[in-house]
């Protein structure tokens, strides 16, 4: 059986990567202006959503993880032996990663509108 990646692991992939970099440039775009306010109520519902959005894309990040193992079409035993996992393991991770950023892209674009 192959090995699953952990979270840690997940947290390195280029799609990760990328999700989070999105959703820092969004973060970063909201104006600076209330910062000079300390203990604005401003401020502090920015500083709230700047240390929850990360916790909740992990949160979501995970879940979309969760479903897609519910999937045979996401399992790797389905497509390889342990034999062919250690000769795939490479192709395997472009191929299930792809479409977690693609599910994971598509409920974010959800979430936005």
């Amino acid at each position: 059986m192959a090995k699953q990646r952990t979270l840690n692991e997940i947290r390195q992939s280029k799609e990760y990567q990328q999700a989070v970099e999105s959703t820092n440039q969004q973060i970063s775009s909201v104006s600076k202006e209330y910062l000079d306010f300390q203990f604005s109520p401003d401020v502090v519902v920015e500083k709230i959503v700047e240390s929850l959005t990360t916790n909740m894309f992990d949160i979501i990040f995970e879940a979309v993880n969760d479903e897609m193992h519910k999937y045979t079409v996401f399992q790797e035993q389905t497509y390889l032996t342990a034999e062919g996992m250690d000769m795939f393991e490479e192709q395997w991770f472009e191929f299930y990663h792809e479409h977690h950023g693609e599910i994971l892209g598509r409920i974010m674009k959800n979430l936005t509108n």
